[in-house]
C-alpha cells in the first residue's frame, strides 16, 4: 500500500505542475479571459489529494519504521505551501508579466527543493548515521567561523 501511495503522491505532484504550466502560459497569452474550470477546479483537487497521500506516507514512516525526525515532514510540507503561494503569484496575484515570471521561478525553485527533500534519506530518520553527524559537524563549523 505504502508504493501505491508514494507513487500516487509522485503523479500528482506532476499532475499539479502539468496544471500549473498549462494555466501560467494562458494567463501569458491573456490575462483577462477566465480559465477553463479545469484549471480552476483541478489544482484544489489534486492539492487535497497531495495532503492525504503526504499524511498517509508521513504515518506509514512513524509507525512501522525507525523513528522519524518530524522536522523533515515539516520542511517539506514548509516546501509545498511556498510552492502552492509561489503559483497564486504567477497566476492570480502578479498584474505584470515580470512578477509572473518570478512566481513561476519560485514556483520551481519550491518545487526542485522539495524533491530533493524528499530524496534526502539521511534528513527522514533521527541518528540514521555518521551522514547526518557530518552536517551536523559543518553546520557547527560554519557558525563558530561566522560568529
Amino acid at each position: 500500500m505504502y508504493a501505491l501511495m508514494k507513487n500516487a503522491h509522485l503523479i500528482i505532484i506532476l499532475l499539479t505542475f502539468v496544471l500549473f504550466i498549462i494555466s501560467f502560459v494562458m494567463v501569458l497569452k491573456d490575462a483577462q479571459k477566465p480559465q477553463p474550470k479545469l484549471l480552476k477546479i483541478g489544482p484544489h483537487i489534486l492539492y487535497t489529494l497531495f495532503i492525504i497521500t503526504f499524511a498517509y506516507m508521513v504515518g506509514y514512516k512513524m509507525m512501522n519504521d525507525l523513528p522519524m525526525s518530524m522536522s523533515w515532514a515539516f520542511s517539506k510540507l514548509g516546501g509545498f505551501v511556498f510552492y502552492v503561494l509561489s503559483i497564486a503569484l504567477a497566476i492570480k496575484w502578479a498584474k505584470k508579466n515580470l512578477w509572473r515570471f518570478v512566481g513561476l521561478i519560485s514556483a520551481i525553485f519550491w518545487l526542485v527543493m522539495s524533491a530533493r527533500l524528499g530524496l534526502a534519506k539521511h534528513l527522514m530518520v533521527k541518528g540514521a548515521g555518521e551522514d547526518t553527524q557530518a552536517y551536523l559537524y559543518s553546520a557547527q563549523n560554519l557558525v563558530n567561523l561566522v560568529s
